[in-house]
């Protein structure tokens, strides 16, 4: 089961607020970590036919300074669209859909782009008629992955004078995703016990 989901645009997103408690483990991710990805490959370019009311030609876009921003409760993909149709260029904006998750079970922390269209148009006698719409995500597939705050050890022996040894549990609670100004913050309430501990017997 996933303990967050986030398919978030502008325009809307699923709040989870920020963490009130303190959390025994933290990872945060700086949107500078994701958007270094982004630097690197730097801009890339696409070109295809088009033919509409009887014009037909090519249009060339290039995309450049490609970024994730992360605002309170909001991830959004976003890119810089330069466009040319014949003799038309303008620039656009490409934006969509980042998809944020926890996977407890395995520990991970996922970014993902799913979607950032831009319009592809040209313009006859001032109107502006559509061609297409282009989405950026088809060329950002890679899936971001990070470990998220679950001690890779789930007991520990400790060592007793009499030379005997005793072990304790550790199981991790009260697990929460959380999307900040510039960051993703996971936190992880931990438990301990010295006997393994079901889930419906984890102390709070």
């Amino acid at each position: 089961m996933l303990t967050s989901l986030f398919i978030l645009t502008t325009l809307f997103y699923f709040p989870t607020g920020s963490p009130a408690q303190p959390s025994d483990a933290t990872v945060i991710i700086h949107q500078n970590t994701l958007n270094g990805f982004f630097n690197a490959i730097g801009p890339i370019s696409g070109k295809d036919r088009y033919n509409v009311l009887g014009m037909h030609g090519d249009y060339v876009w290039t995309l450049r300074n490609a970024r994730i921003e992360l605002r309170p409760n909001q991830a959004r993909f976003v890119a810089d669209a330069d466009i040319h149709v014949g003799p038309l260029s303008y620039g656009s904006e490409a934006s969509g859909n980042v998809e944020v998750l926890f996977h407890p079970e395995s520990n991970r922390i996922s970014v993902k782009v799913l979607h950032a269209s831009f319009e592809v148009y040209v313009k006859i006698f001032g109107k502006k008629i559509h061609i297409t719409d282009v989405d950026a995500a088809r060329y950002y597939k890679p899936e971001f992955e990070f470990s998220g705050p679950r001690p890779i050890q789930a007991s520990v022996d400790v060592a007793l004078p009499d030379g005997s040894k005793k072990t304790i549990f550790i199981k991790p609670i009260s697990q929460n995703l959380f999307i900040e100004q510039d960051q993703i913050v996971v936190t992880s309430k931990l438990a301990f016990a010295d006997h393994p501990m079901p889930e419906e017997h984890i102390p709070r």
